[in-house]
Protein backbone atom coordinates (compact mmCIF):
# COMPACT_ATOMS: atom_id res chain seq x y z
CA UNK A 1 0.00 0.00 0.00
CA UNK A 2 1.05 3.41 -1.19
CA UNK A 3 0.13 7.06 -0.11
CA UNK A 4 0.68 9.78 -3.13
CA UNK A 5 1.30 13.28 -1.40
CA UNK A 6 2.34 15.95 -3.96
CA UNK A 7 2.62 13.55 -6.46
CA UNK A 8 5.56 11.87 -4.56
CA UNK A 9 4.57 8.16 -4.17
CA UNK A 10 5.23 7.14 -0.32
CA UNK A 11 5.28 3.40 0.85
CA UNK A 12 2.70 3.46 3.70
CA UNK A 13 5.45 2.08 5.94
CA UNK A 14 8.06 5.14 5.38
CA UNK A 15 5.14 7.51 6.05
CA UNK A 16 4.46 5.50 9.30
CA UNK A 17 8.35 6.08 10.26
CA UNK A 18 7.79 9.40 9.12
CA UNK A 19 5.16 10.06 11.54
CA UNK A 20 6.99 8.24 14.49
CA UNK A 21 9.81 10.49 13.82
CA UNK A 22 7.94 13.26 14.25
CA UNK A 23 6.37 12.63 17.02
CA UNK A 24 9.46 11.77 18.71
CA UNK A 25 10.74 15.41 17.58
CA UNK A 26 7.89 17.18 19.06
CA UNK A 27 8.89 15.36 22.51
CA UNK A 28 12.33 15.83 21.87
CA UNK A 29 11.10 19.73 21.51
CA UNK A 30 9.16 19.62 24.92
CA UNK A 31 11.65 18.13 26.57
CA UNK A 32 13.31 20.52 29.89
CA UNK A 33 16.29 21.25 28.38
CA UNK A 34 17.58 24.52 30.14
CA UNK A 35 16.62 27.80 28.37
CA UNK A 36 19.32 30.65 28.26
CA UNK A 37 19.12 33.99 27.21
CA UNK A 38 21.26 36.31 25.37
CA UNK A 39 23.77 37.10 28.44
CA UNK A 40 23.97 33.50 29.90
CA UNK A 41 20.88 33.64 32.79
CA UNK A 42 19.56 30.18 32.72
CA UNK A 43 15.82 30.48 33.21
CA UNK A 44 13.66 28.29 35.72
CA UNK A 45 12.69 24.76 33.98
CA UNK A 46 8.98 26.33 33.22
CA UNK A 47 10.17 28.72 30.53
CA UNK A 48 9.23 29.30 27.60
CA UNK A 49 11.81 29.48 24.91
CA UNK A 50 14.11 32.69 24.54
CA UNK A 51 12.49 34.00 21.71
CA UNK A 52 9.47 34.20 24.13
CA UNK A 53 11.07 36.06 26.57
CA UNK A 54 9.46 39.48 25.60
CA UNK A 55 7.20 41.53 27.54
CA UNK A 56 4.69 44.25 25.95
CA UNK A 57 2.93 47.24 27.76
CA UNK A 58 2.12 50.81 27.43
CA UNK A 59 4.01 53.45 28.51
CA UNK A 60 4.11 57.34 28.67
CA UNK A 61 6.15 58.68 25.95
CA UNK A 62 8.16 61.27 28.48
CA UNK A 63 11.36 63.04 26.98
CA UNK A 64 14.75 61.53 28.68
CA UNK A 65 15.56 58.05 30.42
CA UNK A 66 17.57 59.43 33.40
CA UNK A 67 16.59 61.59 36.53
CA UNK A 68 19.31 63.46 35.51
CA UNK A 69 17.08 66.73 35.18
CA UNK A 70 13.43 66.23 35.40
CA UNK A 71 11.04 63.60 36.72
CA UNK A 72 8.42 64.88 35.05
CA UNK A 73 10.19 64.56 31.72
CA UNK A 74 11.49 60.60 32.94
CA UNK A 75 10.60 57.94 30.21
CA UNK A 76 10.30 54.36 30.99
CA UNK A 77 12.69 52.45 32.07
CA UNK A 78 15.14 54.02 34.26
CA UNK A 79 14.74 51.52 37.38
CA UNK A 80 15.84 49.21 34.52
CA UNK A 81 18.39 50.95 32.63
CA UNK A 82 20.39 52.75 35.04
CA UNK A 83 21.47 51.18 38.46
CA UNK A 84 19.88 52.35 42.30
CA UNK A 85 22.14 51.99 45.52
CA UNK A 86 19.42 49.83 46.83
CA UNK A 87 16.49 47.91 45.63
CA UNK A 88 13.33 46.80 47.34
CA UNK A 89 11.81 43.12 47.23
CA UNK A 90 7.99 41.82 47.08
CA UNK A 91 7.62 42.51 51.31
CA UNK A 92 9.02 46.02 50.75
CA UNK A 93 12.71 45.11 52.31
CA UNK A 94 15.92 46.93 51.61
CA UNK A 95 17.89 44.80 48.93
CA UNK A 96 21.30 45.72 47.39
CA UNK A 97 21.84 46.90 44.11
CA UNK A 98 24.77 48.85 43.34
CA UNK A 99 25.54 48.94 47.49
CA UNK A 100 26.53 45.51 48.68
CA UNK A 101 25.56 47.05 52.29
CA UNK A 102 25.35 49.97 54.46
CA UNK A 103 25.80 51.62 58.04
CA UNK A 104 25.31 54.29 59.75
CA UNK A 105 27.57 56.59 62.88
CA UNK A 106 26.78 56.68 66.49
CA UNK A 107 25.75 59.72 66.30
CA UNK A 108 22.79 58.90 63.53
CA UNK A 109 23.95 61.72 60.90
CA UNK A 110 26.17 59.78 58.37
CA UNK A 111 25.37 57.11 56.16
CA UNK A 112 28.24 54.98 54.73
CA UNK A 113 27.17 52.78 51.54
CA UNK A 114 29.94 50.68 49.66
CA UNK A 115 29.53 50.32 46.27
CA UNK A 116 30.12 46.84 44.72
CA UNK A 117 33.80 47.15 42.91
CA UNK A 118 34.24 45.65 39.13
CA UNK A 119 30.54 47.76 37.99
CA UNK A 120 30.76 49.00 34.96
CA UNK A 121 28.37 50.62 32.52
CA UNK A 122 27.24 49.94 29.28
CA UNK A 123 30.46 51.10 27.11
CA UNK A 124 32.62 49.81 29.65
CA UNK A 125 33.41 52.68 31.40
CA UNK A 126 33.75 51.88 35.22
CA UNK A 127 31.08 52.69 37.88
CA UNK A 128 32.29 54.17 40.94
CA UNK A 129 31.42 56.22 44.17
CA UNK A 130 31.92 59.71 41.87
CA UNK A 131 29.64 59.15 39.68
CA UNK A 132 26.91 59.12 42.63
CA UNK A 133 28.57 61.96 43.91
CA UNK A 134 28.17 63.76 40.62
CA UNK A 135 24.63 62.90 40.27
CA UNK A 136 23.87 64.48 43.55
CA UNK A 137 25.34 67.32 42.73
CA UNK A 138 23.93 68.00 39.39
CA UNK A 139 20.60 67.56 40.88
CA UNK A 140 21.46 70.32 43.78
CA UNK A 141 22.69 72.33 41.49
CA UNK A 142 19.87 75.71 41.34
CA UNK A 143 21.12 75.78 37.38
CA UNK A 144 19.95 72.41 36.65
CA UNK A 145 16.77 73.15 38.04
CA UNK A 146 15.97 69.84 39.40
CA UNK A 147 11.95 69.04 39.79
CA UNK A 148 12.22 66.83 43.01
CA UNK A 149 14.64 68.79 44.87
CA UNK A 150 12.42 68.81 47.96
CA UNK A 151 12.66 65.23 48.27
CA UNK A 152 16.48 65.15 49.10
CA UNK A 153 16.05 67.96 51.64
CA UNK A 154 17.18 65.62 54.93
CA UNK A 155 20.37 66.18 53.14
CA UNK A 156 23.05 68.32 55.03
CA UNK A 157 23.21 72.01 53.11
CA UNK A 158 20.68 70.27 50.55
CA UNK A 159 18.70 73.65 50.63
CA UNK A 160 21.28 76.27 50.61
CA UNK A 161 22.74 74.35 47.82
CA UNK A 162 19.73 74.19 45.91
CA UNK A 163 19.00 77.91 47.40
CA UNK A 164 22.06 78.99 45.90
CA UNK A 165 23.33 79.98 49.31
CA UNK A 166 26.46 77.89 48.92
CA UNK A 167 28.59 76.33 46.63
CA UNK A 168 27.00 72.58 45.46
CA UNK A 169 30.02 70.77 46.50
CA UNK A 170 28.64 71.59 49.96
CA UNK A 171 26.00 69.27 49.69
CA UNK A 172 26.38 66.62 52.26
CA UNK A 173 27.24 63.94 49.50
CA UNK A 174 30.70 62.89 49.47
CA UNK A 175 32.62 59.88 47.20
CA UNK A 176 35.86 58.94 49.77
CA UNK A 177 36.70 56.59 47.43
CA UNK A 178 35.90 54.98 44.47
CA UNK A 179 33.92 52.17 46.34
CA UNK A 180 32.62 54.52 49.54
CA UNK A 181 30.01 56.88 49.58
CA UNK A 182 28.89 59.15 52.36
CA UNK A 183 25.70 60.60 52.78
CA UNK A 184 25.74 63.22 55.68
CA UNK A 185 22.29 64.95 57.07
CA UNK A 186 21.35 67.64 59.28
CA UNK A 187 20.14 65.87 61.81
CA UNK A 188 19.49 62.00 62.36
CA UNK A 189 17.02 60.67 59.85
CA UNK A 190 16.38 56.67 60.10
CA UNK A 191 14.77 56.77 57.40
CA UNK A 192 16.93 57.93 54.62
CA UNK A 193 18.05 54.80 53.17
CA UNK A 194 14.47 54.26 51.93
CA UNK A 195 14.51 57.73 50.12
CA UNK A 196 18.28 56.89 48.44
CA UNK A 197 15.78 53.63 46.90
CA UNK A 198 15.37 56.12 44.57
CA UNK A 199 18.10 56.89 43.24
CA UNK A 200 19.42 56.08 39.69
CA UNK A 201 23.18 56.77 38.85
CA UNK A 202 23.81 58.96 36.01
CA UNK A 203 26.85 58.26 34.12
CA UNK A 204 29.40 61.20 34.33
CA UNK A 205 31.30 60.92 31.52
CA UNK A 206 27.93 60.96 29.22
CA UNK A 207 26.66 64.10 30.80
CA UNK A 208 29.55 65.66 30.52
CA UNK A 209 29.70 65.14 27.16
CA UNK A 210 26.37 65.29 25.65
CA UNK A 211 24.49 66.59 28.37
CA UNK A 212 21.11 66.16 29.38
CA UNK A 213 20.54 64.41 25.80
CA UNK A 214 23.09 61.65 26.24
CA UNK A 215 19.91 59.76 27.60
CA UNK A 216 17.69 60.67 24.72
CA UNK A 217 18.57 57.61 22.43
CA UNK A 218 20.27 54.57 22.16
CA UNK A 219 23.35 56.03 20.47
CA UNK A 220 24.24 58.06 23.51
CA UNK A 221 22.63 55.80 26.44
CA UNK A 222 25.23 53.56 28.22
CA UNK A 223 23.63 52.75 31.77
CA UNK A 224 24.57 50.38 34.43
CA UNK A 225 21.33 48.34 35.41
CA UNK A 226 20.11 44.76 34.22
CA UNK A 227 18.51 46.62 30.76
CA UNK A 228 19.87 48.06 28.04
CA UNK A 229 18.12 50.78 25.83
CA UNK A 230 17.97 49.05 22.44
CA UNK A 231 15.21 51.13 20.38
CA UNK A 232 13.50 54.41 21.12
CA UNK A 233 11.23 55.49 18.27
CA UNK A 234 9.39 58.86 19.23
CA UNK A 235 5.74 57.99 19.88
CA UNK A 236 6.19 54.49 19.11
CA UNK A 237 7.70 52.27 21.34
CA UNK A 238 11.28 52.18 23.54
CA UNK A 239 12.83 48.43 23.84
CA UNK A 240 15.05 47.13 26.20
CA UNK A 241 17.11 44.41 26.38
CA UNK A 242 19.35 42.50 28.71
CA UNK A 243 22.82 44.39 29.52
CA UNK A 244 25.91 42.12 28.65
CA UNK A 245 27.85 44.59 30.69
CA UNK A 246 25.84 44.64 33.49
CA UNK A 247 26.99 43.24 37.10
CA UNK A 248 25.06 43.73 39.55
CA UNK A 249 22.93 41.51 41.74
CA UNK A 250 20.14 41.22 39.63
CA UNK A 251 19.43 38.66 36.93
CA UNK A 252 17.76 40.31 33.88
CA UNK A 253 15.64 37.05 32.67
CA UNK A 254 13.36 38.89 30.07
CA UNK A 255 14.78 38.86 26.54
CA UNK A 256 13.00 41.85 25.73
CA UNK A 257 10.72 44.82 27.16
CA UNK A 258 8.58 46.27 24.55
CA UNK A 259 7.10 49.93 25.91
CA UNK A 260 3.94 51.14 23.45
CA UNK A 261 4.32 54.90 24.05
CA UNK A 262 1.09 57.27 23.86
CA UNK A 263 0.74 60.90 24.64
CA UNK A 264 -1.53 61.36 28.24
CA UNK A 265 -3.92 63.35 26.29
CA UNK A 266 -5.06 60.18 24.46
CA UNK A 267 -5.26 57.00 26.38
CA UNK A 268 -4.89 54.07 24.24
CA UNK A 269 -7.38 51.32 24.58
CA UNK A 270 -6.36 49.28 27.32
CA UNK A 271 -8.59 46.63 27.71
CA UNK A 272 -9.23 46.05 23.62
CA UNK A 273 -5.13 45.71 23.09
CA UNK A 274 -5.24 43.58 26.44
CA UNK A 275 -7.79 40.84 24.59
CA UNK A 276 -6.46 41.18 21.50
CA UNK A 277 -2.86 39.73 22.12
CA UNK A 278 -1.08 43.38 21.38
CA UNK A 279 0.09 44.23 25.11
CA UNK A 280 0.77 41.52 28.16
CA UNK A 281 -0.09 44.22 31.05
CA UNK A 282 -2.40 47.05 31.35
CA UNK A 283 -4.09 48.76 34.00
CA UNK A 284 -7.55 49.25 34.56
CA UNK A 285 -9.09 52.59 35.42
CA UNK A 286 -12.59 51.96 34.12
CA UNK A 287 -15.09 50.93 36.54
CA UNK A 288 -17.20 49.81 33.60
CA UNK A 289 -14.24 47.88 32.27
CA UNK A 290 -13.29 46.68 35.12
CA UNK A 291 -16.72 45.28 36.16
CA UNK A 292 -17.05 43.48 32.83
CA UNK A 293 -13.44 41.55 33.49
CA UNK A 294 -15.19 40.49 36.82
CA UNK A 295 -17.95 38.98 35.46
CA UNK A 296 -15.60 36.71 32.65
CA UNK A 297 -14.52 33.76 33.88
CA UNK A 298 -11.24 33.58 32.04
CA UNK A 299 -10.67 37.31 32.17
CA UNK A 300 -11.40 37.46 36.11
CA UNK A 301 -8.56 34.75 36.99
CA UNK A 302 -5.80 37.31 35.51
CA UNK A 303 -6.98 40.69 37.19
CA UNK A 304 -4.83 41.88 39.78
CA UNK A 305 -6.07 44.43 42.62
CA UNK A 306 -4.54 45.71 45.34
CA UNK A 307 -4.43 48.87 48.17
CA UNK A 308 -2.32 51.69 46.96
CA UNK A 309 -0.77 53.62 49.92
CA UNK A 310 -3.05 56.23 48.94
CA UNK A 311 -5.09 57.52 51.06
CA UNK A 312 -8.36 60.01 50.61
CA UNK A 313 -9.10 62.50 53.36
CA UNK A 314 -11.34 65.25 54.38
CA UNK A 315 -9.54 68.30 56.02
CA UNK A 316 -10.44 71.10 58.06
CA UNK A 317 -9.23 74.61 59.03
CA UNK A 318 -9.09 73.94 62.98
CA UNK A 319 -8.18 77.29 63.74
CA UNK A 320 -11.57 78.89 62.64
CA UNK A 321 -14.75 78.04 63.80
CA UNK A 322 -17.10 75.93 63.02
CA UNK A 323 -14.09 73.38 63.13
CA UNK A 324 -12.47 74.92 65.61
CA UNK A 325 -14.88 72.80 67.75
CA UNK A 326 -13.50 68.92 67.75
CA UNK A 327 -17.41 67.70 68.07
CA UNK A 328 -18.42 69.68 64.71
CA UNK A 329 -15.32 67.60 63.71
CA UNK A 330 -16.28 64.10 65.27
CA UNK A 331 -20.16 64.65 63.95
CA UNK A 332 -19.08 64.68 60.34
CA UNK A 333 -16.30 61.84 61.08
CA UNK A 334 -19.57 59.76 62.57
CA UNK A 335 -21.82 60.83 59.50
CA UNK A 336 -20.15 59.68 56.68
CA UNK A 337 -20.14 55.87 55.58
CA UNK A 338 -17.09 54.86 53.74
CA UNK A 339 -18.45 51.57 52.81
CA UNK A 340 -21.28 52.69 51.37
CA UNK A 341 -19.35 54.89 49.40
CA UNK A 342 -16.97 52.17 47.67
CA UNK A 343 -19.92 49.84 47.58
CA UNK A 344 -20.95 52.82 44.78
CA UNK A 345 -19.59 55.67 43.38
CA UNK A 346 -15.85 54.16 44.46
CA UNK A 347 -17.26 50.68 43.34
CA UNK A 348 -13.79 48.59 42.99
CA UNK A 349 -11.24 51.81 43.21
CA UNK A 350 -11.53 52.45 46.65
CA UNK A 351 -11.39 50.78 49.95
CA UNK A 352 -13.30 51.93 53.33
CA UNK A 353 -10.51 53.87 55.12
CA UNK A 354 -10.20 54.33 58.93
CA UNK A 355 -7.09 55.97 59.18
CA UNK A 356 -4.25 57.67 57.52
CA UNK A 357 -1.96 54.18 56.80
CA UNK A 358 -2.93 52.32 54.51
CA UNK A 359 -3.18 48.69 55.49
CA UNK A 360 0.13 46.79 54.13
CA UNK A 361 1.97 50.24 54.95
CA UNK A 362 5.14 50.17 57.37
CA UNK A 363 3.43 50.39 60.93
CA UNK A 364 0.26 50.35 59.79
CA UNK A 365 -2.67 49.76 62.08
CA UNK A 366 -6.48 50.50 60.52
CA UNK A 367 -8.40 47.63 62.36
CA UNK A 368 -7.64 48.62 65.52
CA UNK A 369 -8.50 52.28 65.08
CA UNK A 370 -11.42 51.06 62.87
CA UNK A 371 -14.03 51.96 65.59
CA UNK A 372 -12.66 55.34 66.13
CA UNK A 373 -14.58 57.47 63.45
CA UNK A 374 -17.01 54.66 62.45
CA UNK A 375 -19.99 55.62 60.97
CA UNK A 376 -22.81 56.56 63.55
CA UNK A 377 -25.46 58.65 62.64
CA UNK A 378 -27.02 59.25 65.85
CA UNK A 379 -23.86 59.95 67.79
CA UNK A 380 -22.96 62.19 64.54
CA UNK A 381 -26.17 64.04 65.63
CA UNK A 382 -25.38 64.07 69.20
CA UNK A 383 -21.62 65.35 68.81
CA UNK A 384 -23.24 68.73 66.39
CA UNK A 385 -26.22 69.18 68.47
CA UNK A 386 -23.11 69.62 71.73
CA UNK A 387 -21.60 71.55 69.96
CA UNK A 388 -24.40 74.11 69.17
CA UNK A 389 -26.06 72.83 65.83
CA UNK A 390 -28.86 70.98 66.36
CA UNK A 391 -30.13 68.99 63.21
CA UNK A 392 -28.13 71.37 61.44
CA UNK A 393 -29.36 74.71 62.65
CA UNK A 394 -27.25 77.98 62.36
CA UNK A 395 -24.31 75.57 60.51
CA UNK A 396 -22.67 78.45 58.74
CA UNK A 397 -22.42 78.16 54.59
CA UNK A 398 -19.41 75.94 53.59
CA UNK A 399 -17.88 74.24 50.63
CA UNK A 400 -16.24 71.20 50.12
CA UNK A 401 -12.89 71.96 48.08
CA UNK A 402 -11.40 69.76 45.63
CA UNK A 403 -8.24 69.72 43.84
CA UNK A 404 -9.41 69.50 40.56
CA UNK A 405 -10.23 65.98 40.84
CA UNK A 406 -11.42 62.81 38.09
CA UNK A 407 -15.11 62.25 37.64
CA UNK A 408 -15.14 59.46 40.11
CA UNK A 409 -13.48 61.25 42.81
CA UNK A 410 -15.72 64.33 42.68
CA UNK A 411 -18.70 61.36 42.51
CA UNK A 412 -17.66 60.49 45.97
CA UNK A 413 -17.38 64.07 47.15
CA UNK A 414 -20.91 64.29 46.26
CA UNK A 415 -22.08 61.00 48.25
CA UNK A 416 -20.16 62.58 51.36
CA UNK A 417 -22.35 65.84 50.56
CA UNK A 418 -25.30 63.48 50.80
CA UNK A 419 -24.77 61.83 53.38
CA UNK A 420 -24.11 65.51 55.10
CA UNK A 421 -27.10 66.56 54.38
CA UNK A 422 -29.34 63.15 54.63
CA UNK A 423 -27.38 62.57 58.84
CA UNK A 424 -26.53 66.49 59.85
CA UNK A 425 -29.17 68.36 57.78
CA UNK A 426 -25.71 70.16 56.43
CA UNK A 427 -25.89 71.57 53.06
CA UNK A 428 -22.15 72.16 51.82
CA UNK A 429 -21.27 72.67 48.20
CA UNK A 430 -18.41 70.49 46.36
CA UNK A 431 -16.02 72.91 44.53
CA UNK A 432 -13.43 71.38 41.79
CA UNK A 433 -10.58 74.38 41.45
CA UNK A 434 -7.70 74.17 39.91
CA UNK A 435 -4.31 72.88 41.69
CA UNK A 436 -2.32 75.52 41.99
CA UNK A 437 -5.72 78.12 43.54
CA UNK A 438 -5.69 74.60 45.64
CA UNK A 439 -1.60 74.44 46.98
CA UNK A 440 -2.17 78.90 47.47
CA UNK A 441 -5.23 78.67 49.37
CA UNK A 442 -3.31 75.99 52.06
CA UNK A 443 -0.97 78.05 53.69
CA UNK A 444 -3.26 81.61 53.57
CA UNK A 445 -6.25 79.31 55.64
CA UNK A 446 -8.68 80.19 53.16
CA UNK A 447 -9.48 76.67 52.78
CA UNK A 448 -12.19 75.69 55.63
CA UNK A 449 -13.21 72.38 54.26
CA UNK A 450 -11.27 69.96 51.44
CA UNK A 451 -10.87 66.34 50.34
CA UNK A 452 -7.51 65.32 48.96
CA UNK A 453 -5.20 62.38 48.36
CA UNK A 454 -2.11 61.79 49.63
CA UNK A 455 0.24 59.17 47.88
CA UNK A 456 3.46 57.79 49.41
CA UNK A 457 6.80 59.13 48.23
CA UNK A 458 9.01 57.10 50.12
CA UNK A 459 8.08 53.59 52.61
CA UNK A 460 8.12 55.14 55.94
CA UNK A 461 5.16 56.15 58.49
CA UNK A 462 6.91 59.19 58.32
CA UNK A 463 6.09 60.03 55.52
CA UNK A 464 2.35 60.16 55.42
CA UNK A 465 2.35 61.24 59.70
CA UNK A 466 4.84 64.82 58.89
CA UNK A 467 2.56 66.27 56.82
CA UNK A 468 0.29 66.56 59.71
CA UNK A 469 2.25 68.63 61.17
CA UNK A 470 1.01 72.04 62.36
CA UNK A 471 4.31 73.38 59.72
CA UNK A 472 2.65 71.10 56.60
CA UNK A 473 -0.39 71.67 54.79
CA UNK A 474 -2.68 71.19 57.52
CA UNK A 475 -4.40 73.57 59.74
CA UNK A 476 -4.32 71.49 62.73
CA UNK A 477 -1.91 71.06 65.63
CA UNK A 478 -1.56 68.83 68.77
CA UNK A 479 1.31 68.88 70.80
CA UNK A 480 1.59 65.32 72.07
CA UNK A 481 1.47 64.20 68.08
CA UNK A 482 3.84 66.75 67.30
CA UNK A 483 6.32 65.47 69.96
CA UNK A 484 5.94 61.92 68.69
CA UNK A 485 6.45 62.46 65.21
CA UNK A 486 9.19 64.64 65.56
CA UNK A 487 11.07 62.05 68.14
CA UNK A 488 10.00 59.22 66.08
CA UNK A 489 11.26 61.24 62.54
CA UNK A 490 15.24 61.07 64.43
CA UNK A 491 15.05 58.02 66.35
CA UNK A 492 17.90 55.56 64.87
CA UNK A 493 18.62 52.24 66.14
CA UNK A 494 15.18 51.17 67.20
CA UNK A 495 12.83 50.66 64.84
CA UNK A 496 10.21 48.81 67.80
CA UNK A 497 9.98 52.11 69.94
CA UNK A 498 10.21 53.99 66.56
CA UNK A 499 7.33 51.96 65.10
CA UNK A 500 5.48 52.27 68.49
CA UNK A 501 5.54 56.24 68.50
CA UNK A 502 4.12 56.53 64.83
CA UNK A 503 1.58 54.33 65.79
CA UNK A 504 0.50 56.03 69.21
CA UNK A 505 0.53 59.45 66.85
CA UNK A 506 -1.83 57.90 64.27
CA UNK A 507 -4.26 57.39 67.35
CA UNK A 508 -4.26 60.87 68.44
CA UNK A 509 -4.94 61.77 65.26
CA UNK A 510 -8.04 60.03 64.42
CA UNK A 511 -9.30 60.40 67.64
CA UNK A 512 -8.66 64.48 67.54
CA UNK A 513 -10.62 64.01 64.13
CA UNK A 514 -7.10 66.16 62.42
CA UNK A 515 -9.18 64.73 59.12
CA UNK A 516 -11.75 62.18 58.36
CA UNK A 517 -10.65 59.32 56.87
CA UNK A 518 -12.46 58.02 53.63
CA UNK A 519 -10.85 55.77 51.21
CA UNK A 520 -7.76 53.96 50.51
CA UNK A 521 -7.42 54.15 46.77
CA UNK A 522 -7.06 50.43 44.87
CA UNK A 523 -5.23 49.67 41.62
CA UNK A 524 -6.87 47.10 39.09
CA UNK A 525 -3.96 45.77 36.86
CA UNK A 526 -4.71 42.79 34.44
CA UNK A 527 -1.36 40.50 33.03
CA UNK A 528 -1.07 37.57 31.27
CA UNK A 529 -1.39 34.05 33.26
CA UNK A 530 1.95 33.13 31.37
CA UNK A 531 3.99 35.64 33.27
CA UNK A 532 5.50 34.44 36.50
CA UNK A 533 8.35 35.10 38.73
CA UNK A 534 8.42 37.00 42.39
CA UNK A 535 6.88 40.26 41.27
CA UNK A 536 3.57 38.55 40.74
CA UNK A 537 4.19 35.57 43.56
CA UNK A 538 1.75 36.70 46.57
CA UNK A 539 4.06 38.93 49.61
CA UNK A 540 3.32 38.72 52.92
CA UNK A 541 0.54 40.60 52.66
CA UNK A 542 -1.45 38.37 50.32
CA UNK A 543 -1.18 40.53 47.61
CA UNK A 544 0.79 40.49 44.60
CA UNK A 545 3.40 43.46 44.50
CA UNK A 546 4.71 44.00 40.83
CA UNK A 547 3.02 47.26 40.96
CA UNK A 548 4.17 48.14 37.72
CA UNK A 549 7.79 49.10 38.17
CA UNK A 550 6.52 52.70 39.75
CA UNK A 551 8.17 51.73 42.71
CA UNK A 552 9.90 48.68 42.88
CA UNK A 553 11.17 48.12 39.58
CA UNK A 554 10.56 44.31 39.90
CA UNK A 555 10.26 43.37 35.96
CA UNK A 556 14.05 41.66 36.04
CA UNK A 557 12.24 39.00 38.23
CA UNK A 558 10.01 38.12 35.40
CA UNK A 559 9.99 35.56 32.91
CA UNK A 560 7.41 34.13 30.06
CA UNK A 561 6.41 30.44 30.99
CA UNK A 562 5.79 27.95 28.37
CA UNK A 563 1.68 28.57 28.61
CA UNK A 564 2.74 31.42 26.44
CA UNK A 565 2.91 28.41 23.57
CA UNK A 566 -1.03 28.10 23.42
CA UNK A 567 -1.59 31.65 22.56
CA UNK A 568 1.20 33.48 21.13
CA UNK A 569 2.98 32.51 17.65
CA UNK A 570 6.52 33.77 16.40
CA UNK A 571 7.96 33.81 13.20
CA UNK A 572 10.90 32.07 14.41
CA UNK A 573 9.48 28.87 15.49
CA UNK A 574 10.36 25.99 13.46
CA UNK A 575 8.09 23.54 11.80
CA UNK A 576 8.33 19.40 12.66
CA UNK A 577 8.14 17.10 9.44
CA UNK A 578 4.58 16.62 10.65
CA UNK A 579 3.61 19.77 9.97
CA UNK A 580 5.86 19.90 6.57
CA UNK A 581 3.53 17.27 5.22
CA UNK A 582 0.58 18.94 6.05
CA UNK A 583 1.33 22.53 5.41
CA UNK A 584 -0.76 22.37 2.12
CA UNK A 585 -3.41 20.54 3.63
CA UNK A 586 -5.90 22.36 1.15
CA UNK A 587 -4.89 20.53 -1.86
CA UNK A 588 -3.43 17.47 -0.57
CA UNK A 589 -4.51 14.39 -2.27
CA UNK A 590 -4.07 11.27 -0.86
CA UNK A 591 -3.96 7.83 -2.93
CA UNK A 592 -4.66 4.21 -1.44
CA UNK A 593 -4.03 2.33 -4.96
CA UNK A 594 -6.69 2.08 -7.01
CA UNK A 595 -9.57 4.49 -3.85
CA UNK A 596 -8.34 8.42 -3.82
CA UNK A 597 -9.45 10.09 -0.95
CA UNK A 598 -9.94 14.03 -1.23
CA UNK A 599 -9.05 15.89 2.39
Amino acid sequence: MHIRFKNILLPLSLLGAIITLSVIANQAQNTSEPVINSVGIQLPPDAAPVEHQVLTRFELDNQYMDRATAISKQAFGVGLVAEPLTRIDGDFNLMPAAATHWEVTEDGCTWIYYIQPGLIFADGHPLTAYDYEATFRRWANPATGFDWQWYFQPVKNWNEVVGGRMPVDSVGVHALDEHTLAFTTGRPTPYLPMLLNKVWVTPTHLFDKYGPEWAAKPETHFGSGPYRLKEWRRAEQIVLVPNDKYRGPVKPMLERIVAKLYNHTVSPQFLSSYEAGEVDYIPLNNQAEINRVKSDPMLRSQLNTYTDFATFYMMFNTYQPPFNDRRVRQAFSHAINQKDITKSALWDVGLPATSMLPPGFPSANPEALAHIQKYDPELARKRLAEAGYPNGLGFPSVDIWLRQETTVNRTGAEAVQAMLKQNLNIDVGVRNVERKVFAEALPTRELILGMVPYQYDYLDAGNLLTIWLSNGRHAWHNDRFEQLVLEANELVGDPDRRQAMYQEAERILVSDVGGVFLWYLQINQMWKPYIKGKAVAPNKWGYRAWRNDLMMHLSPTLYITKDVLKGRATPQESKSIWQWLMGSIGDLNLKIEDQQISI
